[in-house]
């Protein structure tokens, strides 16, 4: 732990974009920082330091991030922020052009040697980004909390070895490494102290865990470990579907562990999947999806798909509709695919043209929304429950079921007056709008 400092910049504020890693990341220097000395203090309260924490995946997040670096910019031109820190993927991928485009920015930093940027900030001395140390915290890191207080998440590794021509995430964050059980152990037991009942388990690739240090997955050993320590739900996000074994299967089925098994296919025609580097495919996927259900009979699945991908035929979407629809997917998310420079499918032929792109994700959300609206229909009546997240109206609580991970699968309201603090409770699911359950208290 760093010695506090005096410091005349002392209020840092956090600006996080792109996926929940990126949230622990932002938490993890917000905690070096308070180490340091500094107050985190929300953007509005005229911090000294900004501090976006940027997204580099695809274009729409490319560009939600270079807009809020000129927000920041303009803030610090007005007098509101004294000075802007831009970090994390966006800045890793392309530090050589924005150093040029953003050369006003006092720090222009990567995803690595994250305690010589906490050491910048906090002593007021910006310096340039060395890129040498690869960064993967631990339970000895203390977080601050940008989430909800009953809810959060832990980081189980980092980096990926996965060969996908579309993604140029193992360029930006490097090679898979795994943290220790015992460290994330650690960890867990303190935020179940502070009051987490929901923890979500995250990485590039959940399956993966510990297979850079042992034959196989470790997964199944972690959720043994974690499911010991009595949190209400435990979730594990981002499951690569060609790597999924029986015994990982078989240990969602530990006590506290949620049957909501997020499976990123992302396609299933073997000529796409080919072109993709991915594994899988129409049969293998749907017997995955059908070895789940029959171990879980009420479980929930998430998966996510590129379409518009270089070379998809009307034939290949067709075989992802059909999929979508004979898998009964709870959860969709789609994607047009987004072309990344430096990437292995930058330059293949047949891409596919923009309108195209976007009546297929179309045609698939149509899918999605029928596959949710019956899953929603057939939790009316039953008594799920519920974690209590902020107050909705005077008289009523949003908050989440099971069956919704954070952010990215709708809320529930239950009509009952939000109380801080409060446990989770039952609720009667009485109906469902749009993608919002409702509930009574029971």
């Amino acid at each position: 732990m760093k010695k506090k400092q005096k410091n005349a910049l002392c209020r840092a504020a956090f600006v996080s974009l792109g996926c929940f890693k990126n949230t622990v990341d932002s938490e993890v220097l917000a905690g070096m920082l308070r180490e340091r000395g500094m107050t985190i203090v929300c953007e509005y309260e005229d911090p000294d330091w900004l501090l976006i924490n940027t997204c580099g995946f695809i274009r729409d997040a490319k560009e939600e991030s270079i807009e809020e670096i000129l927000s920041a910019l303009e803030k610090r031109e007005r007098g509101s922020i004294r000075k802007v820190a831009v970090f994390g993927c966006l800045i890793q991928r392309y530090h050589r052009e924005l150093s040029a485009t953003f050369a006003t920015a006092d720090i222009l930093w990567g995803v690595n040697d994250v305690e010589a940027l906490a050491d910048a900030v906090a002593a007021d001395r910006p310096q340039p980004y060395p890129d040498r140390q690869l960064f993967l915290y631990n339970d000895r890191h203390e977080r601050a909390t940008f989430t909800t207080a009953n809810s959060t998440f832990i980081k189980i590794s980092e980096g990926c070895n996965m060969p996908c021509s579309f993604c140029a995430i193992p360029q930006i964050r490097g090679p898979f490494r795994s943290r220790t059980i015992l460290s994330i152990l650690r960890e867990a037991e303190a935020l179940k102290k502070k009051g987490v009942v929901e923890l979500n388990l995250i990485s590039q690739n959940s399956t993966y865990f510990g297979r850079d240090r042992a034959p196989r997955s470790q997964l199944p050993e972690l959720l043994k470990e974690l499911s010991a320590l009595g949190f209400a739900w435990l979730r594990v996000l981002y499951l690569m579907p060609e790597e999924v074994t029986p015994e990982i299967i078989e240990g969602f089925g530990r006590p506290s562990v949620l049957p909501y098994f997020d499976l990123p296919f992302q396609h299933v025609a073997a000529a796409v999947l080919k072109k993709m580097n991915r594994g899988g495919g129409y049969a293998r996927n749907l017997r995955l999806v059908r070895d789940i259900r029959a171990r879980f009979p009420g479980a929930v699945l998430r998966s996510t798909f590129i379409v518009g991908f270089p070379g998809e035929s009307a034939a290949d979407f067709r075989q992802l509709l059909d999929f979508a629809g004979e898998s009964g997917l709870e959860r969709i998310g789609a994607f047009v695919y987004s072309p990344e420079e430096n990437t292995a499918s930058f330059d293949l032929p047949g891409r596919t043209k923009p309108r195209t792109g976007a009546d297929r994700k179309r045609l698939l959300l149509d899918v999605s929304e029928r596959n949710l609206k019956k899953f929603n229909k057939g939790l009316v009546g039953k008594t799920l429950d519920f974690l209590p997240l902020a107050p909705w109206t005077s008289r009523s609580t949003i908050g989440r079921v099971w069956a919704q991970a954070p952010e990215v699968d709708g809320h529930c309201e239950a009509a009952t007056a939000f109380i801080e603090g409060r446990p989770m409770f039952p609720i009667r699911i009485s109906g469902v709008r749009g993608e919002m359950l409702r509930g009574e208290k029971k």
